[in-house]
């Protein structure tokens, strides 16, 4: 059974080892550390095999990074996690590699909309959809 709870110190190396499988730059370790009451994991018993960085910015929450381990994906973890974060009072924000179409794809489905591109965005020069989700729309 998933449970999504407040990620904790002790669960930091599995973020970790997490995003290092499913992305090209990953995060250091020293970013969870110091953003660690920004973040939600998803457990399967006592494995972390998914989390959800979230910081208000404003008047608008920012995802700020989501994974699901691969061997979990297909699952409905990630949405799971959108889930959990989203709500109707508030306008949340998110970059999203424009390679990305099945994220892209998810967040949509959430009422994400692309309102622009950031050019290079990412280390290896590759740009991000800028999305956005505005209650009631």
């Amino acid at each position: 059974m998933i449970v999504i709870t407040p990620m904790k110190d002790k669960d930091i190396a599995a973020v970790v080892e997490i995003e290092k499988l499913c992305f090209k730059f990953p995060k250091p370790e020293a970013i969870f550390r110091e953003d660690e009451h920004k973040y939600l994991v998803a457990r399967d018993d006592d494995q972390i095999v998914g989390y959800i960085g979230i910081e208000k910015v404003l008047d608008e929450e920012h995802i700020i990074n989501m994974a699901v381990h691969p061997d979990y994906r297909g699952k409905g973890i990630g949405r799971r996690l959108i889930q959990h974060v989203l709500n109707d009072e508030e306008v949340f924000f998110l970059e999203v590699r424009t390679s990305n179409e099945t994220a892209k794809d998810i967040y949509e489905k959430y009422g994400f909309k692309v309102i622009s591109i950031r050019k290079a965005y990412y280390p290896d020069g590759e740009d991000a959809y800028v999305m956005r989700r505005i209650p009631g729309e």
